[in-house]
């Protein structure tokens, strides 16, 4: 996903929550469903149980992007 995608994704689906979600971490689908918590694991860890690896970017509310999530390659 590229970054431009990340920031259409938080505009369209992070921003509006942002006053009652400020500095927590998000998880963001590509299909809209979020999950908000202050512990990046905790974010992490219920995103990749309920969306799957490779299939959301982790975000700060309030600021650019933490990180983002690959695929896995199998070679």
């Amino acid at each position: 996903m590229a970054e431009s995608d990340h920031q259409a994704l938080y505009e369209r689906f992070v921003k509006p929550l942002g006053t009652q979600h400020q500095g927590e971490f998000v998880a963001v689908n590509a299909d809209g469903r979020v999950i908000f918590d202050k512990n990046d694991l905790t974010v992490v860890d219920q995103a990749l149980k309920q969306f799957g690896p490779g299939t959301f970017v982790l975000l700060t509310v309030g600021s650019k992007g933490v990180g983002k999530w690959r695929r896995e390659s199998h070679q």
